[in-house]
């Protein structure tokens, strides 16, 4: 099952996956029905099920005959891996850019994706964004193009830092905070008709 786009999480502030993740690290052992009836808001039983099964294969959660047990907990973020138990990587990109421009203070886009393995392009329109945000700020404005041109030089604001997760850039080209749970940034309604 692909992974719902990030208005989803917009919603509640939490995805279902996140909800029943911290409800399964406060139970420890349950049963699906149990745990589904502890949620706070509806989720369906089906992916409550689909999600329990997961962690079992990835070998998060061990199973008994009708109940399910935590043996690996992996902390307060929900385990991203697929119905088969392997990791999910979508977003990790974001992740390791995040991480990069914490760790390098100034950089350019060049060293960013050098630093988080993302390529070029990625990493600049992600970097547009945040700088548009506010997340960014320009150090140095770059010059020209191609071999002999300087590339902009950016730093992270850490007073934007509102937690460990990344921001995202969501399929309506807004800048979403998953730490705080609200879009951050969105472009001008005119703007856009002007686009």
């Amino acid at each position: 099952m692909a992974r719902k786009p990030v208005t989803i999480e917009l919603a509640g502030g939490k995805s279902p996956r996140q909800r029943i993740w911290e409800m399964i690290r406060k139970l420890r052992i349950f049963t699906v029905p149990e745990l589904r009836g502890h949620l706070p808001g509806p989720v369906p039983l089906a992916t409550v099920r689909t999600y329990v099964e997961s962690l079992h294969a990835a070998g998060i959660l061990e199973k008994t005959p009708g109940l399910y047990e935590l043996i690996d907990d992996r902390g307060i973020e929900a385990p991203r891996v697929n119905k088969a138990g392997q990791p999910v990587t979508l977003g990790q990109g974001n992740e390791r850019m995040w991480g990069a421009m914490e760790a390098l203070g100034a950089f350019n886009c060049r060293v960013l994706a050098r630093m988080a393995d993302v390529p070029l392009a990625t990493v600049k329109t992600y970097c547009a964004y945040l700088q548009r945000a506010g997340f960014l700020t320009v150090e140095r404005a770059g010059k020209g193009r191609g071999a002999g041109g300087v590339p902009t030089t950016y730093r992270l604001l850490h007073s934007r830092i509102t937690g460990p997760r990344p921001p995202m850039i969501t399929r309506l080209k807004t800048v979403y905070d998953p730490n705080v749970g609200k879009i951050v940034w969105q472009q001008d309604p005119q703007e856009q008709l002007d686009d």
